[in-house]
Formats: C-alpha cells, sequence, structure tokens
C-alpha cells in the first residue's frame, strides 16, 4: 500500500495539470485580431473625416468658389494593411460676406492586404463555438474591399479678424455609406485542444450612417501669395452600426448576421487637428495636418494602429 501511495501522489499534480493545459487561455489580451480587424477600417473613415474640403477664399454673396481633392491613405495594424485612394469635392456659395454653403461630396476606395501573423482568436460575439478558445491562432491571406462615400452640406459662418484674416465656421450633416465586402482572414488554432483546427475569419460589415460635423478654419496670410489655414473638426457617425462576424471550421458556420450571435460596433466619434498651405493666386493647397498630425491621432485613438500615413492635395477655383 505504502509503496504504491507515493508514486499515485507523484503523479497527481501531473494528472490534474493535464487537463488544465489543453484548456483556453485565461488571460488573453484585449487587443485580440477582432480588436485590429475593427480598427482597421476606422482608421481609413478618420482619414475621410479629418479632411474634408473647406472653402480658401472669402465668401461673396452671389457667387461661388469650389474645391477637388484627391488623396491616398496608408494604414495598418500588425500584419493588417489598408490602403487605397480618396476623391472629395465642395461647391461653396456666398449668401452674404458672412454667411455661405458648402455642398460636398467624397469617395474612397481600398483594398486590404497584409502578411500573416499570430493573434489571439477570440470569438465572443458568437454564443456557441465548437473550439477551445480564445486560443492563439496563425492569421494568413487578409483580404477585402473598402468602400466609403457620401454627401453632405455644410452652413458657413465668416467672422473677419483684420486684414485678410478670417474665421469660417461650419456647422452640418453628412450622410455617407461604408462597406466592407470580404474582408477575410484564414486562421489555423496554434494552442488548446483543438490546435492545428483551420477556417475562416469573416469581418465583412456594412453601414449607413447620418454623421454631425463641425469645425472651424483660419485663415492666415503668409504675405499676397500664401496662406495657412489650420483648422478643427469634430463629429460622430450615427448610428452606431454593426460590425458582423463570421467564422467557420471544422463542421460548423456561424455568423451574426444569420442570428447566431450578437454583432460589434463600427463607426467612432472623431476630432482632429489639420493645417493646409495654399497658393492663392493658383488654387493649390498641400494638407499638412494630414501629413502631420493623422499618423499620431491615428495611434493614439485606434490602439493596434501602428501605420497611419495620408496624403491630401487640393485644387480651389473661384
Amino acid at each position: 500500500m505504502r509503496r504504491t501511495a507515493a508514486p499515485l501522489l507523484f503523479l497527481l499534480p501531473l494528472l490534474l495539470a493535464a487537463p488544465a493545459a489543453q484548456a483556453a487561455l485565461t488571460n488573453a489580451p484585449h487587443e485580440d485580431i477582432h480588436f485590429i480587424a475593427e480598427h482597421l477600417p476606422e482608421s481609413a473613415q478618420d482619414a475621410r473625416y479629418l479632411f474634408l474640403p473647406w472653402p480658401a477664399y472669402r465668401l461673396e454673396a452671389g457667387k461661388w468658389q469650389g474645391t477637388l481633392q484627391p488623396g491616398y491613405v496608408d494604414t495598418g495594424a500588425g500584419f493588417l494593411k489598408l490602403k487605397g485612394p480618396m476623391f472629395a469635392g465642395n461647391s461653396v456659395y456666398g449668401f452674404s460676406d458672412r454667411w455661405g454653403i458648402d455642398i460636398l461630396a467624397f469617395y474612397g476606395d481600398a483594398k486590404v492586404s497584409g502578411g500573416s501573423g499570430t493573434e489571439v482568436l477570440r470569438p465572443f460575439f458568437f454564443r456557441n463555438v465548437p473550439l477551445d478558445v480564445p486560443e492563439n491562432a496563425e492569421f494568413s491571406n487578409p483580404r477585402g474591399d473598402y468602400t466609403h462615400w457620401g454627401v453632405g452640406a455644410l452652413l458657413l459662418r465668416e467672422v473677419p479678424r483684420g486684414g485678410d484674416r478670417r474665421l469660417t465656421f461650419a456647422f452640418g450633416l453628412l450622410a455617407d455609406r461604408l462597406e466592407i465586402k470580404n474582408y477575410q482572414l484564414d486562421y489555423r488554432l496554434l494552442s488548446g485542444a483543438n490546435a492545428g483546427a483551420q477556417g475562416v475569419l469573416d469581418h465583412s460589415s456594412s453601414a449607413t450612417y447620418a454623421t454631425p460635423i463641425v469645425g472651424v478654419q483660419y485663415s492666415l496670410p503668409l504675405g499676397s501669395r500664401f496662406a495657412l489655414t489650420p483648422r478643427f473638426v469634430a463629429g460622430t457617425p450615427l448610428p452606431p452600426a454593426d460590425f458582423d462576424a463570421r467564422l467557420t471550421g471544422p463542421g460548423f458556420d456561424l455568423s451574426t448576421a444569420r442570428g447566431d450571435g450578437k454583432p460589434g460596433k463600427i463607426g467612432d466619434a472623431f476630432l482632429g487637428l489639420s493645417a493646409g498651405l495654399i497658393h492663392l493666386h493658383s488654387g493649390l493647397e498641400v494638407d499638412l495636418g494630414s501629413t502631420l498630425f493623422y499618423p499620431i491621432f491615428e495611434k493614439l485613438s485606434h490602439p493596434g494602429i501602428d501605420r497611419a500615413y495620408t496624403l491630401q492635395v487640393a485644387w480651389h477655383w473661384r
């Protein structure tokens, strides 16, 4: 009896530890694959909202002025990348030298791409997942098509500040549509009871927003040829839209769109600073704020984003 008790006592901790070794991660990090997969398109949304076209010249009663603004966004989170062109334009009409209206439209078309990386798979939005999760997984072959377009109208109030300096306040509403099609990643579990299991994670989603927006621009002449225009803008896309999810694996296919769980939300409030440098005679503008502010802002407002670049230029006429 005594001879068998000692080995059993020695093996008992190992036997108890064996099931634990197969259990899902107990302290999974908050910044999992779903966290960064949501922040990637939201970062591109910010690139559009924060750098909409503004009027370059004074308001004049009965006169029009306008802007064409091409741009490009390159944002990323780990091995996920989103790149593509953006376009915007506006027409501004002056009711007087103090009041006007800004009618604008925009369109952006980008591609999701990237390499492979290890993140935690934690599909918390599904009620019953036949996998030992959360667990570490290798994700690869990110893909998808991102489209963001909209129209809007802003009421403008211009306040002279002496000489050619002036403040321009804007208050208005955007109606915009966000679509992320075939937003997919392949996965392979690296740990847990189902290590080696493979499938597809799909976060394809669409949303229609009414986006209230406010802003202010200060026009500061730099001699007779140039003007510097610092800007502040803020708003929020409403209502918060569903960030859907679909997960496939060995013998199962779950989707929040079919009622297998509750989707997350996509579309965050935004605020930011910018500054344009305008050559007044030609109407050409380089948006310095998109180059300088956006990389810093996105890393603070959307954790997980580690690369955020955008280039915006514009041509103004009157």
